[in-house]
């Protein structure tokens, strides 16, 4: 009988529905003049804007925990294919529906753009594809030195990015300039502290596990600490950028992908919605953006638009996924989908197998 990890379940389902939610609230704030249900909306996006970072965590930490320092025989070549593939083929759609191009080379400047320009959402995975290649270049190395002091290290250096590109003036040479644009999104140093800690939670998640409880007041009393001064941040006018591009949304992350693995250790079921959406996750995330900018006005009051818009994205997106996925090919037009079922994985729960 298998051995199932709740805590990916949860992340990707969760993760994967903020990121729709995320964009659902931008698009209904194109559609309403709403300043004051506006402002509360904001902080509601503000406190979700974990989503794509926790997807770049589980990449990493699902490699180090399967295959240490390691990676499986054939590894970059599946994922050049099943991530690769779809990065491409998303790209040149997004770049026709969005990029609204009257001619063959204002389309090519579109595709352009979009792939690698950082232009759309689809730059987490160049984000990921860099997580390997790190993976496979230092994890021999990593395992030698001290996690927490890594992990310190590598969110002052990742604030300090943001940070830099937040108060300090792009420079006007070419060779600099970039990490002030769209582009400076796509290389690793402002996501490297999701990296380390994909890495060590990972490779130790075992001990991590069996100890986490014990540090569980001090971890609920940061995340309470971080997320005031999130929202201190921006309440106050200092912070108004809401993205995932923040100065403080590094230590915001780590301390609620922390809580994410404490309640974990606590609670091990998985309820059947939450597997589908983990099984649909990544055509979710790929598919969504196509269709939630486009389903219009939906109700004439924000709050019943945007859940009628949430609702109906998320439902054509696993539609739309699963009818792709039932050709061989179409995994790689549109992401692949999970194989976990329910009634399996309710199994292995009832005989203590998730852990």
């Amino acid at each position: 009988m298998k051995v199932y990890t709740s805590i990916i379940f949860w992340m990707r389902a969760i993760a994967c529905l903020s990121i729709v939610m995320i964009h659902t609230i931008t698009t209904t704030f194109y559609k309403f003049d709403m300043p004051n249900e506006g402002y509360l909306l904001r902080v509601f996006q503000l406190l979700l804007l974990y989503a794509t970072p926790m997807f770049v965590f589980i990449s990493e930490f699902l490699l180090a925990k399967h295959y240490k320092t390691q990676v499986k025989e054939g590894f970059v070549k599946q994922k050049l294919l099943t991530l690769g593939i779809p990065y491409i083929i998303i790209n040149l759609g997004l770049a026709y529906v969005y990029g609204h191009p009257s001619n063959l080379t204002e389309y090519l400047d579109s595709v352009k753009f979009m792939m690698f320009h950082g232009g759309t959402l689809t730059y987490f995975i160049i984000i990921i594809f860099q997580f390997y290649a790190l993976h496979m270049l230092f994890a021999k190395h990593l395992v030698k030195l001290n996690p927490l002091k890594l992990i310190a290290y590598s969110l002052i250096v990742t604030t300090l990015f943001w940070a830099m590109r937040t108060f300090v003036d792009a420079p006007e040479v070419w060779y600099l300039n970039w990490l002030w644009q769209r582009e400076g999104w796509m290389i690793f140093i402002g996501w490297l502290s999701y990296f380390l800690l994909g890495f060590y939670m990972g490779y130790y998640y075992e001990a991590l596990m069996t100890n986490i409880q014990k540090y569980t007041k001090y971890i609920v009393l940061g995340t309470i600490i971080v997320i005031v001064i999130t929202l201190i941040n921006y309440l106050s006018g200092w912070l108004t950028l809401v993205d995932s591009k923040r100065i403080d949304t590094p230590i915001y992350v780590t301390m609620i992908i922390l809580i994410f693995f404490l309640i974990s250790s606590y609670v091990k079921y998985v309820p059947k919605f939450f597997i589908l959406i983990s099984n649909y996750s990544f055509s979710i995330y790929l598919i969504h953006y196509f269709i939630v900018h486009r389903l219009g006005t939906l109700h004439d009051h924000p709050i019943f638009n945007i859940l009628f818009t949430f609702t109906l994205t998320i439902t054509f997106s696993i539609c739309i996924a699963y009818v792709f996925n039932q050709f061989k090919l179409g995994k790689y037009v549109v992401g692949g989908i999970g194989n976990v079922k329910y009634d399996k994985f309710y199994q292995s729960y009832k005989n203590n197998l998730v852990d």
